[in-house]
């Protein structure tokens, strides 16, 4: 769309809407699974699992708001074992276990375990082609290499944290929209 669209409709065909990148159904349904009493590992009986298994692999957006639970110890702990029953749910195949595995190796990462966060990106890339799990493994390489070099990181966990903190703010931030009739 060109600067010229808006101005040439008529005002009365132009409404401005308020809305966030993430649908209120997405966020609905992640949150009903994340907060629910159901244990990680038998999320698969959980009645919302599915949908959120089927949103996380069609939208990156959906994924996203997931992986800014680990935000939190506590948030990623949950995500982490949420995700994998997800993937094991997908069979560890597709763009939906992709998705999944993709944000449990960024819990992994938002607990410092390095090591399961490269295996978890690399099962994801496996699964299907994503650029969160290619984001988690250029993490990993930077913390090994400057171990390897002794030398500092340019990534750790608190900016991890930071990063989903600030994505979470992107993504639930109210923004006034015009739709074109």
């Amino acid at each position: 769309m060109n600067q010229n669209t808006t101005q040439a409709m008529p005002r009365s065909e132009q409404e401005v809407i308020l809305m966030t990148l993430l649908p209120i159904e997405d966020r609905a349904a992640t949150d009903r699974v994340v907060f629910s009493e159901t244990p990680g590992h038998l999320i698969e009986g959980h009645p919302w699992s599915a949908t959120v298994l089927r949103r996380i692999g069609e939208d990156a957006v959906a994924r996203d708001y997931l992986a800014t639970f680990a935000i939190t110890e506590e948030g990623a702990r949950r995500v982490l074992a949420l995700t994998l029953a997800l993937a094991r749910m997908a069979f560890n195949e597709g763009p939906a276990a992709a998705a999944a595995l993709s944000v449990a190796g960024w819990c992994a990462l938002s607990l410092g375990r390095w090591d399961l966060a490269d295996r978890l990106a690399l099962r994801s890339l496996r699964a299907a082609p994503n650029t969160l799990a290619e984001r988690v493994r250029e993490m990993v390489s930077g913390q090994w290499f400057a171990e390897m070099l002794n030398i500092e990181s340019d990534f750790d966990v608190a900016a991890l944290r930071k990063c989903s903190e600030r994505v979470l703010h992107e993504l639930t931030e109210t923004r006034a929209y015009i739709r074109l009739s």
